[in-house]
């Protein structure tokens, strides 16, 4: 259930507020890789300085925070979106579904999943690789549409 809470809020919010989301996906993939080249070490380096926090809290805390947290104030902060029409719906699916798929472990971790959210989630999981590559079409194809904070 809070597998489809999550991706129907950021649906309805790539969809009403229709800005640029080029920045924030390729923001996201860069949080994905600065993650798993650093996170572990990172979080170690935060549970060695404040051992009161857990080292896996910190690994939790930290994806969050550069999967999650950081590409959604990019896109907040984002001017609209070069896009328009259907390209700029289907950008907003994909960047959903991809945000969704990317923080369904850390929620399975949080929250108890039932069998057709886990079934979801790994289905949504197989499609990764193609929501990345399309994903990345659509954010630079917006990047390039995108000028001085006006769409083209």
């Amino acid at each position: 259930m809070i597998l489809a809470v999550v991706l129907a809020a950021l649906l309805l919010l790539f969809l009403l507020v229709r800005h640029h989301v080029g920045v924030p996906f390729l923001a996201m993939i860069a949080g994905v890789s600065v993650y798993e080249a650093f996170g572990l070490q990172f979080a170690g380096a935060i549970h060695q300085w404040i051992p009161a926090i857990d080292e896996w809290w910190a690994q939790l805390g930290l994806y969050i925070f550069f999967v999650f947290v950081m590409p959604l104030i990019i896109y907040i902060r984002a001017g609209k979106s070069g896009l328009f029409g259907a390209l700029r719906v289907i950008e907003a699916i994909v960047f959903a579904l991809l945000l969704t798929v990317l923080v369904a472990d850390p929620l399975a971790n949080l929250f108890s999943f039932d069998n057709t959210a886990r079934d979801v989630a790994n289905w949504i999981e197989g499609i990764r690789g193609i929501l990345m590559v399309v994903g990345v079409i659509f954010a630079y194809v917006d990047v390039m549409l995108f000028r001085s904070g006006h769409s083209s």
